[in-house]
């Protein structure tokens, strides 16, 4: 099972790469719920880690839809993230009636290259995540959702997220759980979906802050978790 932890700092990539995450979400400004990082933090980041970093592109907090020049503006962060060699990129957009903006989608994949792409929680805010998903399965670059399955935390949605990734089975698409996931609800999470990754941020903190650090011990919690129910 891949443990996704997210960073905002060269600390927090250090950290999660010496306490046993598989894969760094890396993200500027999670009082906003994660915007995109400063590019200086990008290149340092994938200089010093040994694991996955996936980059987060999201210009702002006040909507999941985009202007054509933020569009152009993520374009160009998605090329610069490239050039550094990230392993992927977090995006998602909204078109106004409350769909995937699949023009914007096909801009992103365009000038990715050969980056993974995981569709970020805009896919929580989908009138129809099932019709979302059908959609994303129209594109093989995407290769991950990041969903709680809907408002709230994973633990509140977890019959749609068993339905969400029935219908993901045998395809190329990864239904990642995250949203409220923690060493207290963790060993049920797992139990009930049974999924392939998982998607931290505050619950592998010493704290339930983004101010507090990384915390080795939590990690090894949820490790030890996965290994029993194996």
């Amino acid at each position: 099972m891949i443990i996704e932890g997210i960073a905002t700092s060269t600390q927090d990539v250090h950290d999660l790469n010496r306490f046993g995450a598989d894969r760094i979400e890396l993200c500027g400004e999670m009082e906003k719920d994660g915007l995109t990082p400063e590019m200086a933090l990008v290149k340092e980041a994938v200089l010093v880690s040994s694991i996955p970093i996936n980059v987060m592109i999201r210009p702002h907090d006040l909507s999941f839809r985009y202007t054509d020049r933020e569009i152009m503006q993520m374009e160009d962060e998605i090329r610069e993230v490239a050039s550094y060699g990230a392993n992927g990129i977090v995006i998602g957009a909204l078109a106004e009636d409350g769909r995937i903006d699949t023009n914007a989608l096909e801009n992103f994949i365009s000038v990715c290259g050969e980056m993974d792409i995981t569709f970020h929680k805009a896919f929580d805010a989908l009138n129809d995540q099932f019709e979302g998903l059908e959609m994303l399965l129209k594109y093989p670059e995407v290769k991950t959702i990041l969903t709680s399955g809907g408002p709230g935390g994973v633990t509140d949605n977890f019959e749609h997220l068993e339905r969400l990734m029935k219908e993901a089975e045998d395809t190329h698409m990864t239904i990642m759980p995250g949203g409220g996931l923690s060493t207290e609800n963790v060993s049920e999470v797992i139990e009930r979906l049974k999924p392939g990754s998982l998607h931290f941020g505050t619950g592998v903190r010493s704290g339930k802050s983004y101010d507090t650090e990384i915390s080795k011990e939590k990690i090894e919690f949820i490790r030890d978790v996965e290994k029993n129910w194996r």
